[in-house]
């Protein structure tokens, strides 16, 4: 009993570090959950690229370092809950179309800054949208920002979700896009 008494403050004291382990990636899963909100009576060969100079999604400043995390299959990811919104919103999805609706990934990522007692992150992202038809073409770039902060250190769910709440925010504003509509419907 003696032994165990000792024993037990060296075990807890060794598995704590375990427990704050995190992954070495960040997930990133917008999903589209607005309903129907323009009309858009096209059929659309849709492809997203990622352009981003930094591929790092979570960049973590502490004191005097920096971590870096990415995100596995973002492109992937962002396409998808753009298939969602174009679909929800009446294109048709698919790769025989003759309009390329185009997305490029210019810049994606949270920058995380913890200090002692407390985090800040700001959130960035930018899409190029580009939709080529025979004729025509039409290009424009989407950004938006976000900041949270927060008592200690930062969650990493709390990160993953601004990332894809503010991602589904651009993607609504693509397809609510007046301009991107009235040129579909052209």
């Amino acid at each position: 009993m003696q032994i165990i008494k000792y024993l037990l403050p060296w075990l807890v004291f060794l598995a704590l570090p375990a427990c704050s382990n995190q992954p070495n990636q960040i997930i990133l899963n917008p999903v589209y959950k607005n309903g129907q909100i323009s009309s858009i009576n096209s059929s659309l060969s849709t492809s997203v690229i990622d352009l981003r100079g930094d591929t790092a999604t979570l960049k973590l400043i502490e004191s005097d370092k920096t971590k870096t995390f990415a995100s596995h299959g973002i492109t992937a990811s962002v396409k998808s809950a753009l298939d969602s919104a174009l679909s929800r919103n009446g294109a048709s999805i698919s790769n025989l179309a003759t309009v390329r609706f185009e997305v490029d990934i210019h810049a994606l990522q949270a920058v995380v800054t913890e200090k002692l007692m407390s985090h800040t992150s700001a959130a960035s992202i930018e899409f190029g949208v580009r939709v080529i038809r025979a004729t025509s073409n039409f290009s424009k770039v989407y950004r938006g920002n976000a900041n949270l902060a927060g008592p200690l250190g930062h969650d990493r769910a709390k990160i993953e979700g601004q990332l894809n709440k503010l991602t589904e925010q651009i993607i609504t504003r693509i397809v609510s896009d007046p301009e991107l509509i009235e040129f579909l419907e052209g």
